[in-house]
Parts: C-alpha cells; sequence; structure tokens
C-alpha cells in the first residue's frame, strides 16, 4: 500500500507493515529518527548543515518489533556530511553527522 501525502503535508496512515532498505556503504550512510508522538502522521524533512536549502524528507511510521511499537523516521542513503532535522518548515532541530557505512539514530521528543 502506497503512503501519499495529502494536500496540508501530513501522511495517510501508515501501513501495519513497512520494509525499509538501507543503501549504506562508501560515501553514504543512513539516519533513523524516533519522534516523539507530536510527529505522528507527518513528514520529517532534513538538509546539509550550510547547504543552500534543499531538503529530503520521510514520512513519520509506526514499526513493530517483538520487542515493542516505536514510530520512525527512516532515510535509507544519505551522502556522509553534516545535516540538519528540521522541526517544522522554519524551525531548525538537531544536528546530525552521517558517517561513512553507518546508521545514526537520534530521538526527537
Amino acid at each position: 500500500m502506497a503512503v501519499m501525502p495529502t494536500a496540508h503535508g501530513t501522511l495517510e496512515p501508515a501501513a501495519a507493515c513497512a520494509s525499509v532498505a538501507l543503501d549504506i556503504g562508501a560515501g553514504s550512510g543512513a539516519v533513523i529518527l524516533y519522534p516523539g508522538e507530536r510527529f505522528r502522521g507527518r513528514e520529517i524533512e532534513i538538509s546539509r548543515l550550510g547547504g543552500h536549502g534543499h531538503r529530503v524528507h520521510t514520512g513519520v511510521h509506526e514499526r513493530t518489533t517483538q520487542e515493542r511499537s516505536r514510530l520512525t523516521a527512516i532515510f535509507g542513503s544519505l551522502p556522509v556530511g553534516d545535516y540538519v532535522v528540521w522541526e517544522d518548515a522554519v524551525t531548525a532541530g538537531p544536528a546530525v553527522t552521517v558517517s561513512d557505512g553507518a546508521i545514526a539514530e537520534v530521538t526527537l521528543p
């Protein structure tokens, strides 16, 4: 089931099961965000620090493991560098470093 953005930038309810492929290695890494409840049903954007305003976005989805259910937003392949996570359209949140072949994890309250 595809998840399509609505006119207001929110997402339709996420599928009960959503798999993700990470494409990391030489020159790229991934970011997994663990957003708080206030991000449910939204998209989260990130951009390179000092970049020229280009942002990439992904949806917030609830994913279930054997241990628990948790909201996640996953950027499966990003060039190595420093990024800012956007709280909303104008508010910069935490910075995160994407390292070569690694997965960075960030909790957003």
